[in-house]
């Protein structure tokens, strides 16, 4: 009975040693590091704020979400929310809201443009202040986007891109933001 217990026991103290990485001088690719040499971390996913611009619903804020796929495959899919504050005539209250995903190829190491298609979701209301006139339209539509994103080691990145919305939105953006 004391045997097989010993066993575990040693088993739970050489798992954690067996599990740590040798401190050896091995080189590492190219692709697996940065330009300053230490490794890429293995974050997949960053997300964070942005800010954009677009030639029909003016100024927007949102939030923006990173996934990128393996280095193998520099695949990201890029999903992203804004609130615009249209300008409109006095006595009109509107509204312009939409969601995007987009699949994205990545190259480049530090800095990595991006190219790709995806899909969107865009919902605009107005409003005659004081009456009960309204009216709204959801849309699906289709995007082309291209960007860079800065990598700059495991803390943030920073990107811009610009996107032509077919469809959906029906407008031209030009985003930035910071990924944490």
């Amino acid at each position: 009975m004391r045997l097989p217990l010993l066993f575990v026991g040693l088993a739970l103290v050489a798992a954690p040693l067996a599990a740590e990485q040798p401190k050896s001088k091995t080189v590492r690719p190219a692709a697996r590091t940065t330009v300053q040499g230490s490794s890429l971390s293995a974050k997949t996913l960053w997300y964070g704020p942005q800010a954009s611009f677009a030639d029909e619903s003016d100024l927007g804020l949102g939030a923006r979400a990173h996934w990128s796929f393996t280095e193998r495959r520099p695949l990201a899919l890029i999903t992203s929310f804004d609130y615009f504050f249209p300008s409109a005539p006095s006595g009109v209250d509107a509204k312009h809201w939409e969601v995007n995903g987009n699949m994205a190829y990545q190259f480049g190491r530090r800095w990595k443009p991006y190219v790709g298609p995806g899909l969107n979701l865009a919902r605009r209301t107005a409003a005659f202040v004081g009456t009960d006139l309204a009216g709204s339209e959801t849309a699906l539509g289709m995007n082309m986007l291209g960007g860079v994103r800065r990598v700059d080691g495991g803390k943030r990145q920073y990107f811009a891109e610009a996107r032509y919305e077919i469809g959906g939105g029906e407008q031209f953006l030009v985003t930035a933001g910071v990924l944490f």
